[in-house]
């Protein structure tokens, strides 16, 4: 049961995390692109990204309570070394995610001032970039830690640097930017399908069809950059993971197993309907297919990333020692604090649409 509530919340963590570390990485390419070519759509694309981006942030942070919570009960002996081992740059990894986070209000409030300075607006959003991915790593770095305890010796005494030596440390961190990316380009084919949905007649000075199209097309590119690399990150991860690992992942005997290949095929269809959705007029039905399909991989590659921890860790002679030791405490507490903070924020969204309704 708590493995299952781990692969849910981070799955629902993760949906936010993809939103700030691919969503920052697109607003800033399209706010540079809608410079470069003066473009309207560009611009409007990436002011209303950056309006959106401290919201996903915030959402991304709450939501990442609970897998934080939950790796601790069930792994405890395993992630308090990992984030001992990582010293200093756990706490510059924090300091940098709110650092981002003021940034990103920076950037949405100075946006109109700035853009009579195209470069001092660019700097920021980059330097915004940067922390975000820089986090992402040092978050990816303990996930992989955890799985190494026999280096953590060997990584004391060698420092940081010692840790880029770990064979799928930089794989799994390329895969989770590029997977940023694609789930990015899905939020923005949701955005564009609302678009034409919604009834508006226009955007600005834009008809809503035709800016609903360019939106979900744009989208539509930026999954295909995010998922046609994973063509070789895959497989580079795949063969860093250890042989009993490996094989197990490719077994055909397991739930992970069968959701490994369940989502390649699926991956392998999204990757066909979404370049046919760029070489058609009509972009809203194979992108639809494409989106629903891409979905379904990064569902099930949730489910395969853990399936993949239990089986690492199942090869340590310890493991029973490292894994029984739950902190349940610490779980309820934050339970519960969850459930009162959900109850708080449906008093308050009804009594904010009572207020609305009877002003």
């Amino acid at each position: 049961m708590v493995h299952g509530l781990l692969i849910l919340a981070f799955f629902v963590h993760a949906i936010f995390m993809n939103l700030v570390v691919g969503g920052t990485l697109v607003t800033v390419m399209t706010e540079a692109i809608g410079i470069a070519s003066r473009r309207a759509h560009y611009q409007q694309l990436a002011g209303t990204l950056a309006n959106w981006l401290p919201g996903f942030l915030g959402v991304a942070v709450v939501l990442g309570v609970m897998p934080l919570v939950l790796v601790h009960v069930l792994y405890g002996p395993l992630f308090a070394p990992t984030v001992s081992l990582l010293g200093d740059l756990w706490i510059i990894a924090f300091t940098a995610a709110m650092m981002g986070y003021a940034g990103l209000y920076g950037y949405s409030h100075w946006r109109g001032s700035l853009m009579h300075r195209p470069g001092i607006q660019l700097a920021l959003g980059t330097v915004i970039v940067a922390m975000f991915l820089g986090v992402a790593f040092v978050f990816v770095t303990a996930s992989v830690l955890m799985l190494h305890p026999e280096q953590w010796a060997k990584i004391q005494q060698g420092g940081f640097l010692s840790v880029l030596s770990l064979p799928s440390l930089l794989p799994r961190y390329g895969h989770l930017v590029l997977a940023a990316v694609a789930g990015m380009g899905i939020f923005l084919v949701c955005y564009g399908l609302f678009l034409t949905w919604s009834g508006q007649a226009s955007i600005g000075d834009e008809p809503t069809e035709r800016y609903a199209t360019w939106v979900t097309r744009y989208g539509v590119a930026w999954m295909l950059t995010g998922t046609l690399p994973q063509i070789v990150m895959g497989p580079w991860l795949l063969l860093s993971l250890p042989d009993v690992v490996r094989a197990d992942l490719i077994s055909g005997q397991s739930l992970g197993s069968f959701a490994f290949f369940v989502a390649l095929s699926a991956a392998l269809l999204s990757l066909v309907l979404l370049n046919a959705a760029l070489m058609v007029p009509d972009v809203k039905g194979l992108a639809i297919g494409g989106t629903l399909s891409l979905v379904i991989t990064v569902c099930l590659m949730v489910v395969v990333r853990h399936a993949v921890r239990v089986s690492w860790l199942s090869q340590h002679d310890d493991a029973a020692a490292l894994t029984t030791q739950g902190q349940w405490d610490v779980f309820y507490i934050v339970s519960t604090a969850l459930l009162l903070g959900l109850g708080l924020t449906v008093m308050l969204v009804r009594a904010y649409r009572k207020n609305r309704a009877n002003p």
